[in-house]
């Protein structure tokens, strides 16, 4: 039996495994790898890389390999969570001496992600959840979770864009500060919402979107907790309390959903679209 995953991919996904255990371990260990103004949340970050989103990877890869489509939304939504981190990581270091590691995880990240998504069957996805996935339900909490998110960045970023001063946290951290304001608003917000949309339309990438992005949301769940209890603890920063809230809620909310998700997927057999023999 042929592996359901292209060589191409499996060698991608352990270089991100192994470099991203580097990288984490860089931040730990090396003095100066981080600007002053991102610790101690950095270290917060560099752990739940190591105990979360580097075993997930690698769990996602091994029983994706073996057909299982439980296995492959998880590696997808490993693959988002590390795309995600890499390009936040590195939007917000202006350089170090792993720099081009960064280049390199987020490189391969995103083209491993575009083509394990592309071998998906979504037919066949939405075929295995259908009368088992309240659609609705998922699609409405995909929304709250997306209006969540906006409300979160956009209640700094147009209060800061009317007055035309800088929203606090540039003040006090520096211009990388947005790097998750960025990408949540651009790719992360939009993508939910046309999941959800999707979902209540029935159509079959929605189920895959869906499942993708909520173990996406379930990865990044214990990082934005961990950083933001750590970020409270050691007060050199504000955080409104609706930050707080609009921080953590929105990720155990995906964090539950994606249990119930993956649940649904239990014994189920992947049928890519070329890659299953």
């Amino acid at each position: 039996m042929r592996t359901s995953i292209p060589r191409w991919q499996t060698a991608s996904t352990v270089i991100i495994v192994i470099l991203s255990t580097v990288s984490a371990l860089l931040g730990l260990f090396r003095p100066g790898q981080y600007p002053p103004a991102l610790l101690p949340g950095f270290y917060v970050q560099d752990i739940l890389i190591l105990l979360v989103g580097v075993p997930a990877l690698a769990v996602g890869l091994r029983y994706a390999s073996v057909g299982s489509l439980r296995g492959r939304i998880v590696w997808l939504g490993a693959l988002t969570y590390m795309t995600y981190m890499w390009a936040t990581i590195a939007l917000q270091i202006t350089f170090n001496q792993f720099f081009l590691g960064y280049v390199v995880l987020f490189g391969l990240s995103v083209f491993t992600l575009i083509g394990g998504t592309t071998a998906v069957d979504p037919v066949a996805v939405q075929q295995t959840l259908d009368l088992r996935l309240p659609e609705r339900v998922y699609g409405l909490f995909l929304w709250v979770i997306a209006a969540g998110l906006a409300f979160l960045w956009l209640a700094e970023l147009v209060p800061a864009t009317v007055s035309g001063t800088p929203p606090l946290l540039v003040e006090e951290v520096g211009p990388q500060a947005l790097a998750s304001h960025f990408l949540d608003l651009s790719i992360v917000v939009p993508a939910l919402v046309l999941a959800g949309r999707w979902l209540f339309q029935r159509r079959p990438w929605g189920y895959v979107f869906a499942g993708v992005g909520l173990v996406f949301g379930a990865l990044l769940a214990p990082t934005l907790t961990g950083m933001t209890a750590v970020i409270l603890l050691a007060g050199d920063l504000t955080v409104p309390p609706v930050a707080v809230v609009f921080t953590i809620i929105p990720a155990l909310i995906a964090a539950i959903l994606a249990i119930s998700y993956l649940l649904s997927l239990s014994g189920q057999k992947h049928r890519g679209n070329n890659s299953w023999r």
